[in-house]
């Protein structure tokens, strides 16, 4: 069932609409099923303060992902490079630009933190989604209650931004008076229970008992550890030696790609290149200190919960 919105959104910038509309119209032309995200959906229903979004983002069936990425390609526009060190960058999906857009298109087959399988949390956003009119064209956004877990989880990925914890005080407010129950029901039956904790703990009275279950590792890492070096160290010490090897390749001589990976470019000639594997070097040894505390600490941490475990 497709629930209708508010006709009328709160003000965003004319370049954000239009682009929105265009997503919008090129899926429904290829008959790919996607939903806005964030932004505009936030806006719709008041979840943040009116703020000016820098890209649209996009939940894309799995099955369609690939279809509508080469839609996008076929229309000029390009995607960005990503860090092929998908362990300590996990990989949801891809960001494309267009020389003729201020505006970035972040597509993804799944979003961190809401964590059933990718094609699950589709399906289940995808029948509570909901039409909004941007302009002539109808644009689908999930339900209120998944775009609340959106919200949350992104507002708690990068928590320790002051941004970030402006987004989830804001959240808090909103749902305040919401149905709390109904809210976790619906965490629980996408994932993102444990994952959005933070919000829930804030809203819910303190003598009330949930079992909240565990967040993914992949969480944990992104959620504990914002620097890259800790995600590394950890990575490190999980890892077999043959992983080991490979993680050192990939944080001394990275690809091209992760060199580029903020910009625009594809290739780098032969002195750019190691003009940026010598600052990639000289950053890691000033990180390489804050890196070996980590390891150190959570090394530390794992042989103390292996001595208090009684033995059998």
């Amino acid at each position: 069932m497709v629930n209708h919105a508010g006709s009328s959104l709160a003000p965003l910038t004319a370049p954000t609409l239009l682009l929105t509309a265009s997503v919008a119209r090129v899926a429904a032309l290829d008959r790919v099923r996607l939903l806005v995200i964030k932004g505009i959906a936030a806006t719709e229903y008041g979840l943040r303060p009116p703020r000016t979004s820098s890209d649209v983002d996009v939940l894309v069936s799995p099955h369609d992902f690939e279809r509508f990425v080469a839609a996008l390609g076929e229309r000029g526009w390009v995607k960005r490079a990503h860090d092929p060190d998908t362990g300590t960058f996990p990989l949801h999906g891809v960001s494309m630009y267009h020389p003729g857009w201020a505006a970035d298109i972040d597509v993804h087959f799944r979003y961190p933190g809401i964590e059933k399988s990718a094609n699950s949390v589709f399906e289940l956003l995808w029948s509570q989604r909901t039409t909004i009119w941007c302009g002539n064209q109808p644009t689908l956004i999930p339900g209120l209650a998944d775009s609340i877990m959106i919200g949350a989880v992104h507002a708690i990925r990068s928590i320790w931004a002051e941004s970030h914890r402006a987004e989830l005080d804001y959240l808090v407010g909103r749902c305040s008076s919401m149905n709390v129950g109904l809210l976790t029901s619906r965490a629980r039956e996408i994932g993102a229970l444990a994952t959005a904790r933070p919000l829930f703990e804030r809203l819910l009275p303190m003598h009330v008992d949930i079992d909240w279950g565990e967040p993914s590792d992949e969480w944990r890492l992104r959620t504990k550890f914002p620097e890259a070096i800790d995600r590394r160290a950890l990575l490190w010490k999980h890892a077999t030696p043959r992983e080991r090897l490979s993680l050192l390749r990939l944080a001394l001589f990275p690809p091209v790609s992760a060199l580029v990976k903020q910009t625009t470019r594809s290739n780098l000639r032969l002195p750019e290149l190691l003009g940026s594997y010598l600052a990639r070097w000289g950053r890691g040894l000033r990180v390489l200190p804050r890196g070996l505390v980590t390891l150190t600490r959570e090394t530390w941490r794992t042989s103390s919960r292996k001595a208090d475990r009684p033995e059998r």
